[in-house]
């Protein structure tokens, strides 16, 4: 399916009918998958929140994504609805404290359409059972440092703050706060 097909408006009394899978995705779906991560983009675009720009997500951007992570693509009633990917370590952000014990999470995006259900959340909580599955000791992420609402969304979903690190801000990078949730297992 692609993103251009026209979706079904969303009717709230519906909500807790919905089929949701979340199945590791395809190099093959590259394209849609950066459809998605460029709607998630230019929504924030539009809404003057400085994190993503459309252009950071072209089909072969994503297609690289396959050789260093997984990814994972959430459906409701079969229409892509959201994404994540998860990878061994993060030593880019994480540096001295990087640990391959836990898994990284990154590219959290939910379409327009579905937001505010708790597809987020969903897919945190399914990265976290991934991270049992694989004997992890929990999940890390980091999180842009500017956007209070986001780390605080972390925050009520058990994540606890570890540390800040500057991403050569003075070179056009910027602040993210590093987080982790221990497995409860």
């Amino acid at each position: 399916m692609s993103l251009s097909e026209k979706q079904p408006e969303r009717d709230p009394s519906r909500e807790l009918e919905r089929n949701l899978t979340i199945r590791e995705a395809a190099p093959e779906q590259s394209e849609m998958l950066a459809g998605m991560m460029k709607e998630a983009a230019e929504v924030m675009v539009q809404a003057g929140v400085e994190q993503w720009k459309p252009e950071m997500f072209t089909a072969e951007t994503v297609l690289s994504y396959f050789e260093s992570r997984r990814v994972f693509m959430l459906s409701s009633d079969e229409r892509p609805a959201g994404l994540f990917t998860l990878q061994a370590g993060d030593p880019a952000y994480w540096q001295e404290l990087n640990d391959d014990s836990y898994l990284y999470l990154h590219r959290l995006t939910v379409r327009p359409l579905y937001r505010g259900l708790d597809y987020g959340g969903i897919m945190l909580r399914y990265a976290e059972e991934e991270a049992v599955r694989q004997g992890k000791q929990g999940l890390r992420l980091d999180c842009v440092a500017h956007l209070p609402k986001l780390n605080a969304y972390y925050l009520r979903n058990g994540f606890r703050f570890v540390a800040e690190r500057d991403m050569k801000r003075e070179v056009g990078g910027r602040y993210v706060n590093l987080y982790e949730k221990l497995s409860s297992v």
